[in-house]
């Protein structure tokens, strides 16, 4: 359980949820995701990904800006509440070899339940950046996650200011309305993972190697 606990509050810290915020979605229109995965971890003589589970919705406030929320669904059943809502901004849309680019703002909240907790509220500021552009029916991506703490964690000690997590993917076009994301990232690059509680399969030593999949769903 004290494993369990580490890795949730890991995977909240740098963020774990496949990137859908990569172009507009349209004034008045909603898109609807479910996304899994996450750290691969050396666990019961294995290596295996985390089966972290987030839904979120994606509003076009106008043509160029998205308003977005995720719930993070896994934690629910350790009496751990998280969510990050957030804006997306396109200044540059794509065309030709000119990526679409995305700048999101957003804020990462944590709220226990657990009885007895000294600090039962936690929010972290985060900064996402992507490049997309328009390969064939689907989305080539690419970007970096900027995770900012703001206060120090309970059972983990961290020495950056900031967390930076590149991360790269495409999204595939599904028959009707649906389309599904297959995301490579690579949390915490800039932290050296022997320092981190949990065994992280690692690039170099550093931050931790992540697989996510979403499948998306868009309403008129």
């Amino acid at each position: 359980m004290r494993l369990i606990f580490l890795v949730l509050i890991l995977l909240f810290f740098i963020g774990c949820a496949a990137h859908t915020n990569l172009e507009p979605v349209g004034t008045n229109r909603v898109n609807i995701n479910t996304s899994i995965g996450g750290p691969i971890i050396e666990i019961f003589d294995t290596n295996m990904p985390i089966p972290y589970l987030t839904t979120g919705i994606n509003y076009g406030v106008s043509d160029r800006i998205n308003l977005d929320g995720n719930l993070h669904l896994l934690p629910l059943a350790y009496e751990i509440f998280g969510l990050d809502v957030g804006t997306t901004f396109f200044p540059v849309l794509n065309n030709g070899l000119i990526p679409t680019l995305g700048i999101q703002p957003r804020y990462l909240v944590l709220s226990s339940f657990k009885k007895d907790v000294k600090i039962r509220y936690r929010a972290y500021p985060v900064v996402s950046v992507s490049a997309a552009w328009k390969v064939m029916k689907g989305l080539l991506y690419s970007g970096m996650d900027a995770t900012f703490p703001q206060t120090s964690l309970d059972y983990v000690y961290y020495d950056p200011y900031i967390f930076l997590s590149p991360f790269v993917g495409y999204r595939w076009q599904l028959p009707g309305s649906f389309k599904l994301y297959t995301e490579l990232k690579l949390h915490a690059a800039n932290k050296v993972s022997r320092d981190m509680a949990v065994n992280y399969t690692a690039l170099d030593n550093h931050g931790a190697t992540t697989v996510l999949i979403s499948l998306e769903r868009r309403f008129k």
